[in-house]
């Protein structure tokens, strides 16, 4: 199958390449002008790479016609709302008034990453699974730009599916790591004297495998059930903040001093700075996330994350202990940092 991969020279773009190269499957890589790419995958015949931006219609648009698959990941995780924006959601409506418009396409599946960020996580008790049947956010003023982005993203693919007839699988990934994002090894936040607060400790993260994630979007490509599902991907018991951030340690990281803070007291701050909010700042206040109650339930509030769609649906199985996954991470940043 040739598969468009949008964002392909990212931090998960580049994986996904790789599996479906791995695969068997041709790629056409869709890559920002400026992105400096060389050596593995980047090398391989079976690889085209594409230069273009999706904000604006350009000869990129002429690549298209030959794609039987997209794996849509192009999305800006970071910058101000009017930033990501552009990058996220009007870059997705001119990559599918594109496909709308290349010549003879026909899409035998479309895979949209989406995220957990999506979810309304205010609206969940504390303790129970989020799932792909769980509510989205209901109010996205409170949240971040990411959130909202993706959010607005995510209703744009399900309606353009919906309407060109194309089978839709969307796959929600939890925190990818690997080499390049360690999520500053669990660490809420870095104080002076080498000592570092972790927020709800105990609360289990999100995390997954960036290789895993991969192996779960080239899987939803041809899995014979996915058309039309949702799917959450996530590795089987990821650990807590408390548990990452000590491995990270015994890995080698540099873990200040931990100062864990239960999840009771932060919603207890968080009680508070919204109460503040509502009563001096009108609703108005532009909180960080630590201290914005529907950002702190999105991060820290105890949930259990289970994986039984992927695994049944796709057949996918985390293919990374955490240990070598960290230890891996671990040893590319201090690469990096020499």
């Amino acid at each position: 199958m040739k598969v468009l991969v949008t964002g392909a020279g990212g931090f998960l773009g580049t994986a996904v390449v790789r599996a479906a190269r791995r695969a068997g499957h041709e790629v056409i890589a869709l890559v920002r002008p400026a992105a400096r790419l060389s050596g593995a995958p980047w090398d391989d015949d079976g690889v085209t790479l594409v230069r273009g931006d999706l904000r604006q219609r350009g000869p990129w648009t002429g690549e298209l016609a030959g794609a039987e698959a997209v794996v849509h990941l192009a999305a800006t995780p970071s910058g101000d709302l009017p930033s990501q924006f552009q990058a996220t959601v009007l870059g997705t409506e001119q990559l599918l008034d594109a496909l709308d418009h290349a010549d003879g396409l026909q899409l035998r599946r479309f895979v949209h990453v989406s995220t957990f960020s999506v979810y309304d996580y205010a609206a969940v008790p504390a303790g129970t699974p989020i799932d792909e049947d769980s509510p989205l956010e209901s109010q996205l003023d409170r949240r971040d730009a990411y959130a909202v982005t993706k959010t607005i993203q995510e209703r744009l693919v399900r309606d353009w599916a919906l309407r060109a007839g194309t089978p839709l699988v969307v796959v929600r990934p939890g925190a990818v790591y690997g080499p390049g994002a360690d999520w500053d090894h669990g660490v809420t936040m870095r104080l002076p004297g080498g000592l570092g607060l972790v927020f709800g400790p105990r609360s289990r993260t999100k995390f997954v495998h960036v290789d895993d994630v991969a192996a779960a979007l080239v899987s939803a490509l041809t899995a014979e059930r996915a058309a039309g599902r949702t799917i959450n991907v996530i590795d089987d018991d990821p650990p807590t903040y408390l548990q990452y951030a000590k491995r990270c340690r015994a890995a080698g990281a540099d873990v200040p001093r931990l100062i864990p803070v239960p999840w009771s007291l932060v919603k207890l701050f968080g009680g508070l700075v919204a109460q503040f909010d509502r009563r001096v700042a009108g609703g108005r206040a532009k909180l960080p996330e630590f201290a914005a109650r529907r950002r702190q339930d999105a991060q820290w509030k105890p949930f259990v994350y289970p994986n039984a769609v992927a695994r049944d649906v796709l057949g996918w199985r985390p293919g990374r202990t955490l240990d070598d996954g960290v230890a891996e991470m671990v040893a590319a940043g201090k690469q990096r940092n020499r």
